[in-house]
């Protein structure tokens, strides 16, 4: 009977949702960045929900998840799955392989005594430091937090907050969104906001972020009254929208949202 206790507590320690914390770092995995500074005056940048790597027929296939990212040089991943005990490999780094991208895994949550579920991030520009911010969570729901990005182009720091809300809740969503954005805005331009909000633009909250002086979003800019109603957003400051669109192959149950972007004449001078 001691043995059967014992087995259950274990089963029951590993399945347990535990928050990963905070970490901050100065590398990412993989090989090394190869988009120069000053190679090109702009830059791709897209943020995907890839569900795990399940498309909508219920089949994992992450060659066809990077099959959305293959044009884009920094990438926000939510719902990635880390690496599991007999795997060689967790999702960032497999896609980070496939694409030939510097990759970093962001995990939320632990479980089974590893860095189970969370956020990543692939980045082709340089970083100079990043760091992992739990969000606000209420005991027994999913662990959530935001990763922010310090990377470099054209001679100025670019500076990147990638997140996944919560929806099981809407008083902890609410709680999430706003120190999301908060961390958004405090940031110095350029800067951009990548992530599965689970809000839509006529939700008070997103609605009063967008309508802040200096928040635009590229894919309305582009597509105008044919922008889809949607909960992945792209949001930036400081910067230019060259083009934006959707990338949708099945791959996951939501789209990738990308934009091309540019620092404005203002941004390009250095700071002082």
């Amino acid at each position: 009977m001691a043995a059967i206790v014992a087995v259950l507590a274990l089963i029951w320690a590993g399945y347990r949702r535990l928050p990963a914390g905070p970490a901050t770092g100065t590398d990412f995995c993989g090989p090394a960045a190869v988009l120069a500074a000053t190679e090109r005056s702009s830059f791709r940048v897209g943020s995907f929900n890839i569900h795990g790597g399940e498309g909508r027929d219920e089949r994992l296939d992450l060659a066809r998840t990077a099959e959305c990212l293959k044009t884009l040089d920094v990438v926000g991943l939510n719902e990635v799955y880390g690496r599991m005990f007999w795997e060689s490999s967790g999702q960032a780094e497999a896609l980070g392989e496939s694409l030939q991208m510097p990759w970093l895994f962001a995990p939320a949550e632990h479980r089974w005594g590893h860095g189970h579920f969370g956020n990543a991030a692939l980045c082709r520009l340089p970083v100079s430091v990043w760091e992992r911010i739990p969000l606000p969570q209420r005991y027994g729901h999913s662990c959530r937090n935001a990763l922010l990005l310090s990377t470099h182009f054209r001679g100025r720091t670019l500076r990147l907050v990638i997140t996944h809300l919560d929806r099981s809740d809407d008083r902890e969503r609410n709680r999430q969104f706003q120190a999301v954005s908060a961390l958004f805005l405090e940031q110095q331009e350029p800067a951009i906001l990548l992530g599965d909000l689970n809000t839509t633009g006529d939700e008070s909250l997103l609605a009063e972020l967008l309508s802040t002086a200096g928040v635009h979003d590229p894919l309305s800019e582009i597509l105008g009254d044919k922008t889809p109603r949607r909960i992945d957003w792209l949001l930036t400051r400081g910067l230019e929208t060259v083009d934006a669109g959707l990338i949708d192959n099945g791959a996951s149950d939501h789209p990738c949202v990308w934009a091309e972007l540019k620092l404005t004449r203002d941004a390009e001078r250095p700071a002082r």
